[in-house]
């Protein structure tokens, strides 16, 4: 990491560019007019509590979306979750001003549903007292695979209802009782997904690098495929042929879940399908082959998030570049394809040079297909590409807002467009020996006050040091105040030896005079010695 993470709202990580992002809040976030920024088609791109995140947090830094995204965000928390708090904070979140806290008047506010707030957290009582009970119950049985799939449904029911501290204890102690490849990836899967919303992001790649060290091995089943898995399509994955070797256990599990003898019945039916010609084994290693892709491409989804989260840009964005949009649908319910080329361009761009850029990112195959979703990436990188930085300026003020308003990269904005600018003028000043400040400010969409503030700092940085491509590779830039010129210095490495072999025979001709100077002082008695009985008295 470069610089670490800078304050998103410090005044000294001030973004070196328009008057609009030198000031950038978090919490504030204004929808600026001419900013194209739909939050309904934004939103709707998510699956699952994605969606209701991704609401709320627009409804809580967003004061313009407010009202309109916090009954959205209400909504469907009622609709498709359990989480009575979301639910309550959201209405909350409606009724009151976003500044003061006060109450809105009364024909503004709306009301909460009392009824369905009390059936449900009667529901979530009953139901959480019942799996307790059965996890009790398995416990004394002794049996592990039962153990595992009871850790399982209590933290698949404390996801459900919002309690996402409690969800990730249950899931991580089914680590203990994972017996397959399968179960490893699924406790995985749940832990990842309850840690990023938490936002341990270091819990998040200790749990990628596990997953991945078994995905070559990894079988998928239908038997296990749980919550957090059925996005991938594992519910279409038939079971083993061999059959596992926690079949009676899952069966065990699916009566508790689907109920009586269906549930076994229609594994047995599923099982039988598997098993019938061998055009029917060939569809169904094909399914499981692209479980386990999807399964890769959102493991390193959520690892990418991971390391941008934690500062770690240049690592994001070769995570990001080498996952495979054909996977996209895999970790729509963490992120979205839109959100992984706007990631990637941002982290490349604050990390790379033109050369490296170019090859890696522009000309990736696999990133065009994340360009498809956001135009405007295409054009950004492009502008940076030609040294269009005005423009490039232009185009990461008009989609402020969206930046500004995704979760995970918004406290990094600021300092990805500060990196990003110093990048571009180191860039812009390489091929020049000397220029004119005020042409680079006019490059830049700048005032000169600006661009000479903005230089003075890089040069204190020691940004300008040693760039590469000039005559001699060691020198710095200087202001020229006078002129008004940013000149770049070399430093001639034959000048430097002669200089140190004059600076060299300076010093040993100053130290052969003192020491003549010494003799003769001692020649004339001029330095006068301490006696023994002098020196021992004092």
């Amino acid at each position: 990491m470069d610089d670490g993470i800078e304050s998103a709202a410090g005044p000294s990580s001030a973004v070196a560019g328009s008057s609009s992002s030198a000031n950038i809040s978090l919490t504030n976030v204004p929808i600026i007019p001419g900013e194209s920024f739909d939050w309904e088609a934004y939103t709707s791109a998510y699956t699952g509590q994605a969606r209701a995140q991704r609401l709320m947090y627009i409804a809580q830094h967003c004061p313009s979306l407010r009202q309109t995204c916090s009954k959205a965000a209400a909504e469907y928390v009622k609709e498709h979750t359990r989480d009575v708090a979301a639910y309550q904070a959201m209405i909350t979140t409606h009724n009151t001003e976003p500044e003061t806290g006060d109450l809105l008047p009364a024909s503004q506010r709306i009301a909460a549903d009392s009824e369905w707030i009390q059936s449900t957290q009667q529901r979530n009582n009953a139901e959480r007292e019942k799996l307790e009970l059965e996890m009790r119950n398995y416990q004394n049985n002794l049996i592990k695979e039962s153990i595992r799939m009871a850790h399982r449904d209590l933290g698949d029911h404390f996801w459900d209802t919002g309690d996402h501290q409690e969800a990730l204890k249950s899931y991580t102690k089914t680590r203990d009782y994972c017996s397959t490849t399968d179960h490893i990836i699924e406790m995985c899967m749940n832990v990842i997904e309850v840690s990023l919303r938490l936002k341990t992001f270091t819990n998040v790649q200790t749990f990628v690098s596990k997953a991945e060290g078994v995905l070559e091995s990894y079988v998928p089943s239908g038997s296990a495929g749980g919550r957090k898995l059925s996005s991938l399509g594992a519910s279409n994955i038939a079971p083993p042929v061999r059959g596992a070797s926690t079949a009676g256990a899952d069966a065990i599990g699916a009566l508790f879940r689907a109920g009586g003898s269906s549930a076994v019945a229609t594994a047995a039916s599923t099982s039988s399908s598997a098993q019938a010609g061998t055009s029917g084994e060939s569809a169904s290693q094909a399914a499981a082959r692209k479980v386990v892709a999807e399964t890769g491409a959102k493991l390193r989804a959520a690892d990418a998030v991971a390391l941008m989260s934690r500062g770690l840009y240049e690592s994001a964005a070769k995570v990001l570049l080498n996952i495979d949009p054909a996977h996209s649908s895999s970790f729509s319910d963490i992120v979205t394809p839109s959100d992984l080329s706007i990631y990637a361009a941002l982290c490349s761009l604050a990390t790379m040079d033109r050369a490296v850029l170019k090859a890696q990112v522009m000309e990736n195959s696999k990133f065009r297909g994340f360009l498809e979703y956001e135009p405007y990436v295409r054009e950004l990188l492009e502008a940076f590409s030609s040294a269009q930085f005005k423009k490039v300026e232009e185009i990461l003020d008009e989609h402020q807002a969206r930046h500004l308003l995704d979760p995970y990269l918004a406290p990094h904005v600021q300092t990805l467009r500060t990196r990003l600018t110093r990048r571009a003028l180191r860039q812009f000043f390489t091929p020049f020996d000397r220029i004119n400040i005020s042409r680079m400010a006019a490059a830049f969409g700048w005032t000169e006050k600006h661009m000479s503030e903005e230089l003075v700092a890089c040069i204190q940085r020691g940004e300008f040091k040693n760039l590469p491509g000039k005559a001699a590779e060691v020198g710095d830039a200087r202001i020229d105040a006078i002129s008004q010129t940013l000149e770049y210095r070399t430093k001639d490495p034959r000048r430097a030896v002669f200089d140190s072999a004059l600076e060299l025979g300076d010093k040993r001709c100053k130290e052969t005079k003192r020491l003549l100077l010494r003799m003769k002082l001692v020649e004339n008695g001029v330095v006068a010695k301490a006696s023994r009985s002098h020196s021992g008295d004092a």
